[in-house]
């Protein structure tokens, strides 16, 4: 069975709640892969940040026996036996079409679709899992982009959601799709066809925003 974690960002780490969470979906610890956004020419950048959301969990009791990155230093073979053996696959943020590009160049659209452990998306890690990709100027994106992304849930979400920043882009979008707004510090999980909730996320739909 697989658990999908979407998140947008932990500013001050993982708090008690996040913890808890994390604490309880993660059984196996095997081993841990951290998949970026660029694939080519940012090797230390991503290496910094490996090491960064590692720590997070690292100072929350949370180890994993093996731990590395995939990106373009492996082949493609390399990148999915990587994806497949892991435990714990996090799907990092970045440029979210850029991502999505890499998945298919290296073959880990598949793999990622098939994984039967826990996959963690993170802002553009996120985006990417739904069904519906959307990737939207408010969200410093290049320019506005809706594709069919991994298909691992039928939640489409919009990070670093602020209540008090809500754009005309987003609602005239919420118009067509039903868009989760996910804040900061904020989580859904989506497993065996049920959807949990923590911290502070909205529905936008059909023009209008309501808490969960």
């Amino acid at each position: 069975m697989s658990t999908y974690i979407l998140t947008s960002m932990f500013p001050n780490g993982f708090n008690e709640e996040i913890t808890e969470l994390f604490q309880k979906k993660i059984s196996k610890r095997n081993k841990f892969a951290f998949v970026v956004s660029e694939f080519k020419g940012m090797d230390e950048e991503n290496d910094s940040y490996f090491e960064f959301f590692l720590n997070m969990f690292e100072e929350k009791g949370i180890h994993f026996e093996k731990a590395y990155v995939v990106d373009g230093r492996m082949t493609a073979e390399e990148a999915q036996n990587a994806v497949a053996e892991a435990d714990v696959v996090w799907l990092s943020g970045g440029d979210t079409p850029t991502q999505f590009r890499y998945f298919g160049e290296y073959g880990l659209d598949k793999v990622i679709k098939q994984h039967k452990g826990v996959i963690i998306g993170m802002s553009a890690g996120s985006i990417n899992l739904a069904e519906t990709a959307i990737c939207t100027l408010t969200c410093e994106h290049y320019k506005q982009e809706i594709y069919k992304g991994l298909g691992c849930v039928n939640i489409s979400v919009e990070p670093h959601f602020t209540i008090n920043e809500v754009s005309n882009e987003l609602i005239e979008l919420s118009k067509k799709y039903m868009i989760y707004g996910l804040c900061d510090d904020s989580i859904i999980v989506c497993s065996d066809g049920e959807v949990e909730f923590l911290g502070e996320i909205y529905i936008l739909n059909n023009g209008n925003i309501e808490p969960i």
